[in-house]
């Protein structure tokens, strides 16, 4: 049971009814947006910008994919940690890159690239305070400074959404992805 009630279909407004529609169809999944509905002038306010940071940024689909999985597996946000989203499987996310995540820094599986915004997005959500100039000098190694804005926003909005979904408990109920392995 959530700790925030999710609003029924019936309950929510037009658009966002849309929204949740198109999340189910895509990700199998609501709750969080259904949670948050109960203030859908903040609700759009936060589609204005989440969608284009998601579906109209420079980062790969895939790449933005494995930053999220791996901040989901520190969250333990089960929401997060059960949706997949197809456009990043057909950009070449597999389950046993989401299963390597953990060690992601010393396998084949990823790229240089990846691994440096991998490795950014975990030390986030684990403790920022331990990201310094050596973090960012990685990055630019592999970014251009428009994708490492860009990246940090998605990292800020996966740590954030991953321990607020977490908390309240909105959990997917209806994606049938298997969840990634629990880290140690």
């Amino acid at each position: 049971m959530t700790r925030i009630r999710l609003l029924q279909t019936h309950e929510l407004e037009p658009d966002i009814a849309a929204d949740c529609l198109q999340f189910e169809a895509v990700t199998g999944d609501s709750s969080g947006w259904r949670a948050l509905a109960h203030r859908p002038d903040l609700l759009r306010l936060l589609r204005g910008f989440y969608t284009p940071l998601q579906f109209e940024g420079l980062l790969s689909r895939k790449l933005i994919e494995q930053v999220r999985l791996g901040i989901a597996q520190i969250n333990q946000c089960q929401n997060c940690l059960l949706t997949r989203y197809p456009d990043s499987i057909e950009d070449g996310l597999t389950e046993e890159m989401v299963r390597a995540l953990p060690g992601a820094q010393s396998s084949p599986l990823f790229t240089e690239r990846e691994k440096a915004a991998i490795e950014f997005g975990q030390k986030m959500a684990r403790d920022h305070f331990s990201v310094g100039d050596e973090d960012y000098i990685r990055l630019h190694q592999h970014f251009s400074e428009q994708e490492v804005v860009e990246l940090c926003l998605d990292v800020a909005m996966f740590v954030g959404l991953g321990r607020l979904f977490a908390t309240i408990d909105a959990r997917n109920t209806v994606c049938v992805i298997p969840a990634a392995a629990k880290t140690a």
